[in-house]
């Protein structure tokens, strides 16, 4: 009997644990993209595979919501500077209290985009 409580607090204990992770936030549906990150995507695209050895292929576009609006971001394990927020109809959040705010208060990060040689910092 004891060996049977065992197994099943073990196995309890297991469970929550795997289910208690982070989980990896889905991918944006492409209808969620906007018409300007699609063409810059495209053109990472395509030096990527023109130059695979060159910086494109470590980044990755990110989104997050702010405010009740979608910005977008490009972050690159190779860069040491990232682009400002750019909102979803093209708006960039250039530095300043504003955008102190929003790295403050940002969230709900999703995944827009990844090149292939991208790792998550």
């Amino acid at each position: 009997m004891f060996n049977i409580m065992k197994k099943i607090l073990l196995l309890f204990f297991f469970s929550l644990l795997l289910f208690s992770c982070e989980k990896t936030l889905p991918d944006v549906p492409d209808d969620e993209i906007p018409a300007w990150l699609k063409t810059r995507i495209s053109q990472d695209e395509q030096t990527i595979k023109d130059y695979p050895k060159y910086m494109a292929s470590w980044g990755a576009w990110i989104r997050y919501i702010w405010q009740k609006e979608y910005y977008f971001e490009y972050h690159n394990i190779l860069s040491s500077s990232s682009i400002a927020p750019v909102s979803e109809n093209g708006d960039t959040l250039y530095y300043g209290a504003t955008n102190l705010k929003y790295y403050n208060e940002k969230c709900c990060k999703q995944y827009v985009w990844k090149a292939p040689n991208y790792k998550e910092y």
